[in-house]
């Protein structure tokens, strides 16, 4: 029988919709014409070859059941009756063996009954024997194993799947997603995509972070040893940016409308955030410090941003900066000065938090500097200013920040050194074979250069030469002691001169011992430093 069969999945469960053809497996949909040209034949199980087909009448009807006479069956086939053949050609590769003749007659006698039989049982659709020599050919389909199968699904069901996360169609992908885990369970990518599609796919304000982590938590638990941590990765990535990404959406109302409501509502959105990011923390390791820096630095930049458009819209010529303008300047920058001193206990970086201080005194001095102006005649003089009570007060607030920034800096350092100590203890722990073996090697160089080194010093040309320079230093003050005479301060002097000789000459003999010696050793301590190095850099 003809079915159509999909090119992308290889299945034939066809639904017509709207004049299309839709795949119900993978939803890939096809025109008539394209269907007509993807018709092939196929087996339908539903049918009983002819061995079957006879076999169920032997068994419905025991007067055909054949004796249990020893036969050698070859081969059943049903035909279809041709003109002027009789009914005992229809079954034609049986090879009887000890029948009596009653059995033949009877087996005459019913020949017409089997076919009449099989008919009016099961309608089967007669076809023409196979030639001996050809094998029935197999559908491709039919050859690939299951597991093969099941691996081109996921495989088509995935490039769906991306080609809808791409066009952030969020929910689309994510059913891909499910219907690869209900295939298989295990696979990590799957579970990827079903957690940032999770993470994005946000309806009614409602934000499915925690859905999003236990997705990401199945990806870590069914990833190989290989590919662990590119998946760590990538999970820890992904969740920092995709909770950023959700508390930046409100900040838009700050932008309108700067104020103390807006910020607010900033603020109420990161504490709704940050139970769902302790609980990524505790999942899979989820570095809270860097998504509160991020996040700090990113609402820094809008705020900054609004900050700036606020000071040009205010103007440098005097005849803008009415007294309205200047209010209005001040009232902006005042709730971007509280913006940025919320954000300055949010940052955790150095950097981060050096550039929302910097905004801050920036906006404070220029509040302070600047004024409204009115018309006087046909002059533009000086209004509406900062009072020496307020501009004192804005000192104090800029002094204030800055202490902030020190203290912050002392914390940000003590925590670095903290949180670096507890890493390289947890690497440590996580390696401990490694560190072991960094331990025994050290331990062996520092063996061998202490042999080394008391082998060079128990060398004989080395009592010898230091010999010669004790008995060269000697002379040396034989020789420059006036008490003797100058024949004698010049015999001396020749000594000197022969011993001296004698001292370069047995460190040249040496030298051909004792500077490979020294060059291992040499070797060896600078591996025993590298060594030091590696135990106590920082993970």
């Amino acid at each position: 029988m003809k079915k159509i069969v999909c090119d992308l999945c290889g299945e034939s469960d066809f639904v017509k919709v709207n004049g299309f053809f839709e795949c119900q497996v993978c939803g890939a949909k096809y025109t008539i014409e394209e269907a007509r040209s993807m018709f092939v034949e196929v087996d339908d199980p539903k049918e009983k070859t002819s061995a079957q087909v006879e076999e169920d009448t032997f068994e419905e009807d025991p007067v055909l059941k054949p004796k249990p006479a020893p036969t050698i069956v070859k081969k059943v086939v049903v035909q279809t009756k041709p003109q002027g053949t009789d009914a005992k050609k229809i079954v034609s590769g049986i090879k009887k063996t000890q029948v009596t003749k009653e059995e033949e007659a009877q087996k005459k006698s019913t020949q017409n009954v089997v076919v009449k039989k099989v008919v009016a049982v099961r309608p089967v659709n007669v076809q023409p024997a196979p030639q001996p020599k050809k094998a029935p050919v197999a559908r491709p389909v039919q050859e690939r194993s299951f597991q093969n199968e099941k691996s081109q699904m996921i495989e088509n069901l995935f490039i769906l799947g991306q080609n809808a996360f791409d066009s952030e169609n969020y929910t689309d992908a994510e059913n891909y997603a499910n219907r690869i885990i209900e295939i298989d369970a295990t696979n990590s990518d799957a579970w990827l995509m079903k957690g940032n599609c999770a993470g994005k796919n946000n309806s009614n304000g409602n934000f499915r972070l925690v859905e999003a982590v236990n997705c990401w938590n199945s990806c870590l638990l069914n990833a190989s040893k290989e590919e662990f941590e590119d998946y760590q990765f990538t999970v820890r990535t992904n969740c920092i940016d995709i909770a950023v990404a959700y508390v930046l959406k409100s900040i838009g109302d700050f932008k309108n409308n700067p104020g103390e409501e807006s910020l607010s509502k900033i603020k109420n959105t990161i504490d709704y955030v940050e139970p769902m990011m302790r609980k990524a923390n505790q999942t899979f390791g989820v570095d809270i410090n860097v998504y509160e820096d991020k996040l700090a630095s990113n609402i820094n930049a809008f705020v900054s941003a609004v900050s700036k458009q606020s000071l040009q819209t205010f103007g440098k010529k005097a005849e803008t900066q009415t007294d309205e303008a200047y209010q209005k300047f001040v009232q902006v920058q005042d709730a971007c000065i509280l913006a940025w001193d919320y954000l300055m206990d949010l940052a955790k970086k150095h950097g981060t938090v050096s550039s929302i201080l910097s905004n801050l005194v920036k906006m404070q001095e220029a509040i302070i500097r600047n004024c409204g102006h009115k018309v006087v005649g046909t002059k533009v003089k000086e209004s509406v200013k900062c009072s020496l009570s307020e501009r004192n007060q804005r000192l104090e607030k800029i002094k204030k920040a800055k202490k902030k920034l020190e203290d912050k800096f002392v914390d940000i350092r003590k925590r670095d050194r903290v949180e670096q100590k507890f890493k390289n203890a947890k690497y440590w722990e996580e390696h401990q074979e490694e560190k072991e073996e960094l331990l025994r090697e050290r331990q062996k160089l520092e063996h061998e250069v202490f042999e080394l080194e008391n082998a060079k010093l128990k060398m004989p040309e080395l009592a010898e030469i230091k010999k010669l320079e004790e008995e060269a230093l000697r002379l040396q003050i034989l020789k420059d002691n006036p008490t003797y005479s100058t024949k004698e301060r010049n015999a001396f002097m020749d000594q000197l001169n022969k011993t001296r000789k004698q001292v370069v000459t047995k460190k040249r003999e040496l030298a051909s011992r004792l500077n490979p010696i020294e060059d291992k050793i040499e070797k060896m301590k600078k591996r025993m430093v590298n060594i030091d190095l590696e135990l106590n850099m920082n993970r």
